[in-house]
């Protein structure tokens, strides 16, 4: 069962895709092994797969861009044994929990593009 957020952006889809690899890239120098990215689309998508509370998961980002954002859509698809042996021992309450750490993450994004020095440097959707 796939979980999806959607925030709009005031920034260009090349910004927030930079952001997400800034990101990346912190977590790579922090020694994390809790992602893999399985595809780039620059400016566009992007695929990993990370590991949530032990549970692994796909993850998509697309940049969707109109006239004053761009609509940053992530969906969350977890999967395993483990994940299933969850969601029937929580009656699927632990969505709930997966649900919250992806609007944790879009919002901090949203947060980091949208701080007043951020609209300084960007021009807004290409």
């Amino acid at each position: 069962m796939s979980i999806e957020k959607a925030f709009a952006i005031h920034a260009a889809p090349a910004a927030i895709f930079a952001a997400i690899e800034r990101d990346l890239a912190s977590a790579v120098e922090a020694g994390s092994e809790s992602f893999s990215v399985l595809r780039r689309d620059p400016d566009r998508s992007l695929d990993l797969q990370v590991t949530i509370g032990g549970v692994p998961c796909w993850l998509r980002y697309d940049l969707i861009p109109s006239a004053d954002h761009t609509e940053v859509v992530a969906r969350l698809t977890p999967f395993g044994l483990k994940y299933t042996l969850f969601r029937i021992m929580t009656f699927g309450f632990r969505d709930q929990g997966l649900a919250l750490v992806l609007v944790q993450g879009l919002s901090n994004l949203k947060a980091e593009l949208e701080r007043p020095h951020a609209a300084e440097d960007d021009d807004g959707p290409e």
